[in-house]
């Protein structure tokens, strides 16, 4: 759309002088007139909430690291799924990672589902080995687990 341009100023003086004392409300902070009392506690209470979810993110990242060592995996291996760096699957269980989201949180867990499933066939090929059994005309290799979930590292 584009913009008009008018010569000469189409707003009655009293119009211009509505809109200049709104303009100078808004930059003194006295257009919403709220007073500094609500506003602190507003403040405070915003500040209580971030820091009530940085522990929950926190204690799931933890949660996490016990999920992958009762899966068997690595962290390198968590990693290499997920696209990522160890350092970043390190953060995240130690707490400090501070970027843990719904999305991300579910491409851990995807990980972990994938990586079981491209293990499972191992087991299967060990105990027919075992037992002197032929393997099957299927791939003698499982598929690698994908590397793009759909995020960055």
């Amino acid at each position: 759309m584009p913009i008009r341009r008018y010569r000469k100023d189409p707003r009655t003086p009293t119009e211009r002088v509505a809109d200049e004392s709104a303009r100078r409300l808004f930059e003194h902070g006295g257009f919403v007139g709220v007073d500094e009392a609500t506003e602190r506690q507003a403040i405070e209470h915003v500040q209580s909430r971030y820091l009530a979810r940085r522990e929950a993110v926190a204690a799931l990242g933890k949660e996490l690291g016990f999920l992958r060592q009762a899966h068997g995996l690595t962290q390198e291996a968590v990693a290499a799924v997920l696209g990522t760096k160890k350092s970043n699957i390190s953060r995240l269980e130690s707490g400090r990672y501070g970027g843990l989201t719904i999305e991300y949180f579910m491409a851990v867990v995807d990980a972990f589902r994938a990586l079981d499933r491209s293990r499972k066939p191992v087991r299967t090929r060990q105990r027919r080995a075992a037992r002197g059994d032929r393997p099957s005309n299927k791939a003698l290799h499982p598929t690698k687990a994908s590397r793009g979930l759909g995020l960055r590292g």
